[in-house]
């Protein structure tokens, strides 16, 4: 039996959750059933090289020459056009994307080459959908209300994400699903003990200090991330216990790199608050860490906490829309505040302050809840079994 073609397509390959899932997938499909290719719109980003090397890339900048003409929309029906084209040429079985910009080039173009798709939800669409749709919203949103409901099948990366979905696009109940995503637990804590070459974090807490305490958090630098509220809960609590000795680092870069630098200078935070950049062993951070913190004002499945929680390392979390409850469950495996609450967030500093032993125990409790129930694993082998489904819906029609 031939194996099923399935093309994996997105944006870029930049360090967020998005792409990250998209490698652990390919490096983890079954390639006695599954022939995978990778299709970007620009052949870009720090995660290129993680790629698996049995994966042919290709990208429409590569593909298509630029054109100097300017008409609102032609450049997206050329990446429409040469989607469908590349399908077509390689026979793809099925068309699978990440993220809703996508699938308004994936989910088309596969639709016109008559190839199933299957289009995944990351964000809660109700608040994630207006701060990156751009231009013509109301326009890319009745789109998307199409491309959805004609998808094979379109999955959401947690139950919250997938009632907003129906809500927002108008999906039809029996078109969408929950599919979360998962961790590889194993690369995580051989990644986690790599060594930190950045003094700064690694040095021992300084004489007179009651207590070292290092906090780290990750993302993409904008406004979205909630960096700057965690940067302000911090200037609070260490008016509120100067003998603690504070660290933190903001892992990632963004727009928004330039506002938090500006927010800590103005704040007086400079030997506090760094911002490293982005980081490859960012899971040596976080299990060197005595403190994860993720200050959200909106996500999806926020990947960085599970990964977090698989280091046994404490968590707190913003408890967005969707997505960290249900991670946390509830509260039971790490703290849970309220989203834009800076006081809220002041809470759960000084609690983990004060009870670090009750902190520690909740997190021995979540890395194996993260083991057991988030592997890349089992998300892989859902997500073949959904793949395989819709290949098979390319074969029947075929054969009438």
């Amino acid at each position: 039996m031939s194996r099923i073609r399935v093309v994996f397509s997105i944006g870029a390959m930049h360090g967020g959750g998005s792409e990250r899932q998209l490698v652990l997938a390919l490096r983890h499909l079954d390639r006695a059933k599954f022939e995978p290719f990778l299709y970007l719109v620009y052949r870009s980003g720090p995660l290129l090289d993680l790629v698996p090397a049995d994966v042919p890339i290709t990208s429409f900048e590569e593909r298509v020459t630029s054109s100097r003409i300017y008409l609102p929309g032609l450049m997206h029906s050329r990446r429409v056009k040469d989607f469908a084209a590349f399908l077509r040429e390689i026979k793809a079985d099925v068309s699978y994307d990440r993220t809703f910009l996508m699938t308004l080039i994936s989910a088309a173009g596969a639709q016109r080459a008559g190839v199933p798709n299957v289009s995944t939800i990351v964000t809660d669409p109700e608040i994630g959908f207006a701060p990156v749709a751009g231009r013509f919203q109301w326009f890319k949103r009745r789109i998307l209300h199409r491309l959805y409901n004609n998808s094979s099948r379109v999955l959401a990366v947690s139950d919250g994400a997938r009632e907003s979905a129906k809500r927002f696009y108008g999906i039809r109940d029996e078109k969408i699903q929950t599919q979360r995503n998962g961790v590889d637990v194993e690369l995580i804590l051989e990644q986690s003990a790599k060594p930190i070459q950045n003094d700064w974090w690694t040095r021992p807490a300084q004489q007179g200090t009651s207590r070292l305490l290092r906090i780290v958090s990750a993302g993409r630098l904008n406004h979205e991330k909630g960096f700057h509220l965690l940067i302000s809960a911090v200037d609070k609590l260490r008016r509120q216990c100067p003998d603690l000795e504070l660290r933190v680092a903001l892992l990632g870069e963004g727009p928004h790199r330039e506002k938090l630098e500006q927010q800590v200078i103005n704040l007086k935070l400079s030997d506090i608050v760094k911002l490293p950049g982005f980081q490859e062993n960012a899971a040596a951070w976080y299990r060197s860490a005595d403190l994860f913190v993720l200050p959200s004002l909106m996500e999806g499945m926020p990947n960085v906490l599970l990964e977090a929680m698989a280091c046994g390392t404490p968590v707190i979390s913003s408890n967005c829309h969707s997505g960290p409850a249900e991670i946390l469950e509830n509260g039971r495996l790490g703290e849970l505040v309220a989203v834009d609450d800076v006081d809220a967030l002041l809470k759960a500093l000084i609690k983990c302050v004060q009870q670090p032993d009750a902190i520690r125990d909740t997190a021995i409790e979540a890395s194996k809840c993260v083991a057991s129930q988030w592997s890349i694993q089992a998300a892989t082998r859902r997500l073949e079994v959904i793949l395989h489904q819709a290949a098979q819906t390319k074969q029947r029609s075929s054969m009438h």
